[in-house]
């Protein structure tokens, strides 16, 4: 290869690199469930809201803003996922997002309980033909807690999905807030290490030219 076709393989890399480095952005689109805007110190039932679905039929979404006492875990909104059904059935939101098979992924969420700590729901992260599931039990109501864990894309499209276990039916607990799916970089001590080498290999073929 000559020394100009080595030049533009690394300005092809860097420019790689720098196209890489904002994945990590939130890939979850309005996960602290701030775009549909309502009143301070309120709360508001849609039939929609932006980004997310519901699961259940006719279920609404409940969006308060630093009511009761409770403020967003981030911004000032957050979503309760037991809210106002139109049948008998567990509550589950869900968002589908673009991934690329094989890629890691972290994601993250944050939690707090509404009425008691024996509130429930299960978590699930669906890529294809695998799967990441939580069953989150015995959460405090006096402040929020992060979870946080990683998975693997199988798939283009993958889901997160929220689905309530107890109450299962009742319209009371479970606030979630700040979801976000980031997708893995490599240490950035990996990065400056393949970056020197590439321009040692450059530097030492000008030398040997």
């Amino acid at each position: 290869m000559s020394l100009f076709k080595r030049v533009a393989a690394l300005g092809v890399l860097s420019l790689s690199l720098a196209i890489a480095a904002p994945a990590s952005a939130n890939i979850i689109q309005n996960g602290s469930f701030e775009e549909d805007v309502i009143s301070a110190n309120s709360w508001r039932a849609f039939t929609e809201i932006a980004e997310w679905e519901a699961e259940a039929g006719n279920q609404r979404f409940e969006i308060w803003n630093n009511f009761k006492g409770v403020n967003a875990a981030d911004g000032n909104q957050f979503v309760e996922l037991n809210a106002h059904p139109g049948s008998n059935m567990a509550f589950s939101i869900f968002q589908e997002f673009a991934t690329v098979a094989h890629q890691s992924y972290n994601v993250s969420f944050a939690y707090r309980a509404r009425a008691n700590n024996r509130e429930e729901f299960s978590f699930d992260v669906i890529s294809g033909s695998s799967a990441l599931n939580w069953a989150l039990a015995d959460h405090t109501t006096s402040g929020w807690t992060l979870f946080s864990d990683s998975f693997v894309a199988a798939a283009a499209t993958s889901k997160i999905m929220f689905t309530s276990v107890n109450p299962l039916t009742g319209t009371v607990g479970n606030f979630l807030d700040d979801v976000k799916v980031t997708a893995s970089l490599p240490e950035p001590g990996t990065l400056g290490l393949l970056g020197a080498g590439l321009l040692g290999l450059v530097a030492a073929r000008r030398r040997r030219a």
